[in-house]
């Protein structure tokens, strides 16, 4: 892959994010990587929102759900019944996937409106039967105790450990999103998107396009709910219920759900928004909201959308200085016969 020498300031940048993102934990002190611990954790959760909106056009209200299911798993296998590592990560990932396939065969035969009640209604079972099963899962009391566990020697029970393993994960499933993405059944997903009929008319598996795309959302889900859980110790069902599944939906808006990087970017900015207001006053789920309400309202399309048109009219200013600067070379000949080199000493004789 040849690079571009206008590529170059860009990457040099992400290089710089990343080693900064990486000695983090040399420089900052625990709130700091602790929050950047929940950006992370919170941001597998929004690129599954956020996966599902830009990129299939479905707006699902069911995805705390499964990023809740794989707490409970581990809590259950890992914690109450000393299952060892890997085996209650794998089975609350099997146990997504599994619950993904049943609530997307339905979900996946409605589109818009219906659809987000369909996801809407399946989230509810979930919160619903996670606050009454007091046998099992404890009720609203929840599991608790929690700790991440010892492999080949590392102790990702320190947090450094624990945010380097995560930040790594959390790479990793960027980059494979963003293969994804830019694959055929990327592109598929894109043209189900925007005309479903159509592209069922070409011959595209409309039906398993659009479930084959929940199934990996959930998965991303549910790697965030393992995090979650191993991080703060805790699940109970405040982690599926209602508020969390909105407050994500708008993390996905204010970032900008139609743009690849939305949700990370909008993950980022609530959670530090939450951190810093919370610092300041008892009410800062109002300010959360304010600002919220504020992107709605001036940018739909998200800080990404406004990033976006800003280095649009950087470029169309730059080209409209170069026009002007072509057109004021023409209205003045002389200037032209001396830049023109030969042409120049033509018009002279």
């Amino acid at each position: 892959m040849k690079i571009r020498r206008e590529d170059l300031p860009r990457l040099g940048f992400a290089a710089l994010v990343l080693l900064l993102l990486f000695l983090l934990p040399y420089y900052a002190g625990q709130y700091t990587v602790t929050t950047f611990v929940r950006i992370i954790y919170f941001g597998f959760l929004a690129l599954s929102v956020g996966m599902l909106i830009g990129q299939g056009g479905m707006v699902s209200l069911t995805q705390t759900a499964f990023f809740g299911l794989t707490g409970y798993m581990i809590g259950l296998l890992g914690y109450e019944r000393g299952v060892p590592f890997p085996l209650p990560e794998l089975i609350g990932l099997a146990s997504v996937l599994f619950l993904a396939f049943l609530f997307g065969a339905v979900a996946m035969r409605t589109e818009r409106i219906v659809f987000l009640m369909i996801t809407l209604a399946f989230g509810q079972i979930c919160w619903a039967f996670a606050a009454q099963n007091t046998s099992l899962l404890h009720g609203w009391a929840g599991i608790r105790g929690i700790r991440p566990f010892t492999v080949f020697g590392i102790n990702f029970a320190k947090q450094a450990n624990f945010y380097w393993a995560s930040l790594i994960l959390f790479l990793i499933g960027i980059w494979v999103l963003w293969r994804i993405s830019k694959s055929p059944f990327g592109l598929a997903l894109n043209g189900v998107r925007e005309n479903s009929r159509r592209m069922a008319a070409l011959g595209y598996p409309v039906y398993w396009i659009r479930l084959v795309a929940f199934l990996i959302a959930s998965l991303y889900a549910g790697i965030g709910g393992i995090l979650a859980t191993y991080y703060t110790g805790i699940i109970t069902p405040t982690t599926i219920h209602m508020s969390r599944t909105i407050w994500i939906l708008l993390i996905v808006i204010l970032g900008g759900a139609n743009y690849f990087w939305g949700p990370v970017v909008g993950t980022a900015i609530a959670v530090w928004i939450d951190v810093i207001t919370s610092q300041v006053t008892e009410r800062y789920n109002t300010v959360i909201g304010i600002v919220f309400l504020l992107t709605v309202l001036f940018s739909p399309t998200g800080v990404m959308g406004i990033l976006d048109e800003i280095r649009k009219r950087r470029k169309v200013g730059l080209g409209y200085g170069v026009a002007n600067r072509g057109l004021a070379t023409l209205d003045n000949p002389r200037e032209l016969n001396n830049r023109g080199g030969d042409f120049g000493k033509k018009n002279e004789k």
